[in-house]
């Protein structure tokens, strides 16, 4: 009798080993060698977690963004790490979360779960906002060490994405919602994201969904940095937004707004060229700040689509101050980029939990999905792992979905079969040790299983289809059947 074939040793397991044997991995225990083998995924996230939300910097960020809190028995590490278990998929809801953690030998929330509550619906915004800026000031270094997501577009400038999301209306358990059945909106937020890296690195939240996303822009203008390439749709284009931004040594791509930023047309309009979308045409505009008189001289870059868009347009205004150096053509392809914020958001939305419907006040809604984009920063980090171990061409095939999955499913067995103190030498890792960890665990994530399946292109219908007003709904075995008879 023949045996079977066995399967091929990888040679990442025998890597690990030599490497937790250096110095400066002394503090991590050897238990985690078999996960990291078996569940490589949970041990990246879990062991990212460790690292990035030390509990003194997080303590810190709270003091510093929330003075009038305080935290006594419900800590702010405790809860955030409660949390993201929400936000990333692994606990069905805040509650489950709970019990799972009271359930466990060494519970980490030493309150009532009203008290939990309580101080979710308490939470500051601001610091929900830091905490997303600190995942990413310490995600970025590694990030920027392994192969990026994207090249930059345009060489020199750091592409930065800018757009608004309003989370979508909760369940109505709050005694002020059972009234109405109309959807209630708990908030608003504006979010910078950068393609190259894939992650989030800015925000501004807000508790009110009626409020102007351009009235939380400002808020965003100080922390503009030299040679950053801001690129929003037509909604920022406001004098504040292209004067704040040029003061900042920065730089912008937006649609133009013909009524929000007023433009002086300058000499003719040549045309430049074509791309895959259109004809690009180039006019030199001047646009004056009515506060200050100041006047910026802009490029206007037309693009003649030769499809209409959705919305049935046939031109797309540009407006940049990116010199004569970048070609009218680059900036419009470089715009198209503008999308990758909408694909992160259906990420977020669809394979992570950014919305938890359960959650009706305002700050408990803007908290889970400043949490969600945490996650989605630190899977951006698993993510540059994996090309960096296995190659760009391997992970550009891997479902963001099936991803969130296995990490969810990951997440829960460490849970259970390794306690937290086990966790706690990861804090000692410096930027270089920490992701050559990361990157050698990397080696052992079988990307087979977690590979897009690519699907063609859907057919138009037939028929348009009709809503039959005498009938709120059909019997779909009645309908095949009369198809059939039909045919």
């Amino acid at each position: 009798m023949r045996r079977p074939p066995t399967r091929k040793q990888s040679k990442s397991p025998v890597q690990l080993v030599d490497l937790l044997a250096k110095p400066e991995y002394r503090e991590i225990p050897l238990t985690i060698l078999p996960h990291a083998t078996a569940i490589p995924l949970g041990v990246m996230v879990h062991g990212t977690m460790e690292w990035m939300l030390d509990h003194q910097v997080l303590q810190t960020l709270f003091q510093d963004h929330a003075p009038e809190q305080y935290t006594r028995q419900l800590t702010i590490s405790a809860l955030v790490k409660l949390l993201i278990q929400v936000s990333a998929g692994s606990r069905a809801s805040v509650f489950a979360a709970f019990v799972a953690d009271q359930a466990s030998p060494n519970p980490s929330i030493n309150t009532s779960f009203q008290a939990l509550y309580g101080k979710i619906g308490r939470f500051n915004p601001s610091v929900s906002e830091a905490l997303v800026r600190h995942s990413a000031v310490k995600l970025e270094p590694l990030l920027k060490g392994m192969p990026p997501t994207a090249a930059e577009p345009i060489s020199g400038y750091r592409m930065r994405v800018l757009d608004g999301n309003v989370l979508t209306g909760t369940d109505h358990r709050l005694s002020a919602l059972r009234k109405w059945l109309n959807a209630c909106l708990p908030g608003k937020s504006v979010v910078v994201y950068e393609p190259a890296l894939g992650l989030v690195s800015d925000l501004v939240l807000c508790e009110d969904a009626y409020t102007q996303e351009r009235a939380l822009l400002i808020q965003l203008l100080p922390r503009v940095h030299a040679n950053d390439l801001w690129v929003a749709d037509r909604n920022f284009c406001t004098t504040k937004f292209v004067f704040g931004v040029k003061r900042q040594q920065g730089f912008f791509l937006v649609r133009q707004h013909r009524t929000n930023l007023p433009c002086q047309r300058q000499g003719r309009r040549r045309r430049i060229g074509e791309t895959e979308t259109g004809v690009v045409y180039e006019q030199q505009m001047v646009v004056t700040d009515p506060e200050t008189d100041e006047q910026l001289t802009l490029r206007r870059i037309e693009l003649k689509l030769f499809e209409k868009t959705r919305d049935g347009e046939r031109t797309l205004a540009l407006l940049t101050n990116l010199p004569d150096t970048v070609s009218a053509l680059t900036i419009a392809k470089t715009y198209r980029l503008r999308w990758t914020i909408e694909t992160h958001f259906q990420f977020l939305t669809q394979s992570l939990h950014c919305e938890v419907k359960g959650l009706g006040k305002p700050r408990a809604s803007l908290l889970m999905f400043a949490m969600a984009l945490m996650a989605g920063n630190v899977l951006a980090l698993v993510r540059g792992s994996l090309r960096e171990a296995h190659g760009p061409e391997v992970e550009t095939e891997i479902s963001g979905y099936y991803l969130a999955n296995e990490v969810a499913g990951d997440y829960r067995t460490l849970m259970k079969y390794l306690p937290a103190d086990q966790w706690t030498g990861w804090r000692t890792l410096d930027g270089v040790a920490f992701a050559r960890l990361v990157t050698t665990i990397a080696a052992n994530v079988s990307c087979a299983g977690l590979t897009k399946h690519k699907r063609s292109p859907k057919k138009k219908p037939d028929q348009k289809p009709v809503y039959d007003k005498k009938h709120k709904h059909y019997s779909t075995a009645r309908l095949l059947n009369e198809a059939k008879v039909s045919c």
